[in-house]
């Protein structure tokens, strides 16, 4: 596939993306009438990101919201002015604005955007609550008669994210997230079954283990991690589950148990080189015949996209969200190399999911 079809069809993954998230009937009617009360705010120029951030916080469709601010395009534009001006006069001074020209002209700038600031948000809630009663309305029609397809992975993840629900709404929301959005766990899911015992190198809060002990009960699985917070959160969720034992290491200078199936997902960024090749070669020493070590990262390749996942972790890491000792970034084909170099079988597929991330899955496995 050439450069400009991988565009041309992440930028399609993209439109389906943002048309088709957060779709339930409800939040699309949310999201409308969200977007009229965006839309009928003085903040022209400003609208877009005030809808994906408004839509963000209440959880509703980001490209719908922002459809919705557009009620406010030019040829609306007198009428909206004309009715915020009367309400925001209405409701801060007792009395509609009378309609003569003389009359705005005499309101200072910060007098009128005041006006028009609160008559807007009044405005475009009435508007916007027809508006979304409709499309509610219209939607849940739609969806009686072209239900979705049922996804089998939406109940095992709800189920696996609910097991974080006594930690707190962020980590709840953290894990849900990465279980729904991350399509990393979605390929994992779908490798099953999975020899074992399977280890899980720097399992943060034991979301993937959970996940595929769920779908394959008999499944032994050894996690460790040396962030002893995480590895709390992960024992805790873990309670009642057979068949997982945590323990408490470092990748970096660990004896990584024998295994069938070894998972290091997202770890070896946050390495020097020297110290990602180390890890390779002994998870590769560590690899059962026939097993299979499934890397998942960043593919410095990867151009723009790459650049948006280096800032992400970069952020991160400045929050000490992630506790790295540092970030290092390779092409994807150098940790082939290291791989193949230990007489693994090495292959990759794309782990983003149409999302603007250059994150690559890569599976090397040991010959039987």
């Amino acid at each position: 596939m050439t450069s400009y079809a991988r565009i041309v069809q992440r930028a399609r993954q993209l439109v389906v993306a943002a048309l088709t998230e957060r779709s339930t009937p409800a939040r699309l009617g949310w999201a409308v009438g969200l977007g009229c009360v965006v839309g009928s705010t003085p903040f022209y120029g400003f609208h877009l990101p005030l809808c994906v951030a408004v839509a963000t916080l209440f959880r509703v469709n980001r490209a719908v919201t922002y459809f919705g601010a557009n009620i406010s395009i030019p040829p609306l534009l007198p009428f909206i002015l004309f009715g915020s001006l009367q309400l925001g006069t209405l409701v801060l001074d007792g009395h509609w604005l009378p309609i003569r020209l003389s009359s705005m002209e005499s309101l200072d700038p910060w007098t009128f955007a005041e006006h028009w600031l609160v008559g807007g948000v009044l405005l475009g809630s009435m508007i916007g609550a027809g508006f979304g009663l409709t499309t509610y309305a219209i939607a849940r029609r739609y969806r009686r008669d072209h239900p979705l397809p049922v996804d089998p992975l939406t109940a095992v993840f709800h189920a696996v994210a609910e097991r974080y629900a006594k930690q707190g709404r962020f980590v709840l929301g953290y894990v849900r997230g990465k279980l729904k959005h991350d399509p990393v766990y979605r390929q994992l899911a779908a490798l099953a079954p999975h020899a074992g015992p399977l280890v899980d190198i720097d399992c943060g809060r034991g979301q993937a283990s959970l996940l595929l002990t769920g779908g394959q009960p008999t499944l032994q699985i050894i996690a460790s991690d040396w962030d002893l917070q995480k590895l709390a959160r992960a024992e805790s969720a873990a309670l009642g589950v057979t068949g997982i034992s945590f323990i408490h290491a470092d990748a970096r200078t660990q004896v990584f148990p024998r295994g069938g199936t070894l998972l290091m997902i997202d770890v070896l960024h946050y390495n020097p080189r020297e110290t990602q090749d180390d890890m390779l070669r002994r998870a590769a020493t560590a690899l059962a015949p026939g097993g299979t070590l499934y890397v998942r990262d960043v593919d410095a390749e990867g151009g723009a996209w790459a650049r948006v996942n280096i800032w992400q972790e970069k952020l991160g890491r400045a929050i000490r969200f992630n506790r790295g000792a540092t970030l290092c970034f390779r092409p994807a084909s150098e940790l082939e190399g290291v791989l193949a170099g230990e007489g693994l079988d090495v292959r990759r597929q794309p782990s983003a999911d149409g999302l603007p991330l250059a994150n690559v899955l890569i599976m090397a496995r040991r010959p039987a």
